[in-house]
């Protein structure tokens, strides 16, 4: 995947109207809505310095029912902000939402 910045993906989705908070939102919107969650990072360093700071990112985007144009209109944002994305779908019983889980990996620095 290539990897740009954080905000250009979170940018794909808030120009669609899909708000995003990471990790959680307090009092969660009216679906859909996104959330993103940091899984790891990979450091590219030397001289004990990190020089680059690859991060791996799920952002679930979460709606009352699978909206296959909103997801065309969000992947068409991300590869046109260069954010290479994975996704799968799953749902999320205990709110009654259909998810889609974007796996992303861009840079920290």
């Amino acid at each position: 995947m290539m990897a740009e910045l954080l905000s250009d993906a979170v940018a794909a989705f808030t120009s669609n109207g899909v708000p995003v908070a990471h990790v959680r939102f307090h009092d969660a919107p009216e679906p859909p809505y996104a959330e993103a969650y940091l899984n790891e990072t990979r450091n590219f360093g030397s001289d004990n310095r990190t020089h680059k700071a690859l991060a791996s990112y799920d952002i679930v985007l979460h709606a009352v029912d699978r909206d296959l144009a909103l997801e065309g209109r969000i992947e068409d944002a991300l590869d046109a902000a260069y954010v290479g994305w994975d996704k799968k779908g799953g749902y999320r019983g205990d709110a009654d939402l259909v998810t889609t889980t974007y796996m992303i990996e861009v840079y920290e620095r």
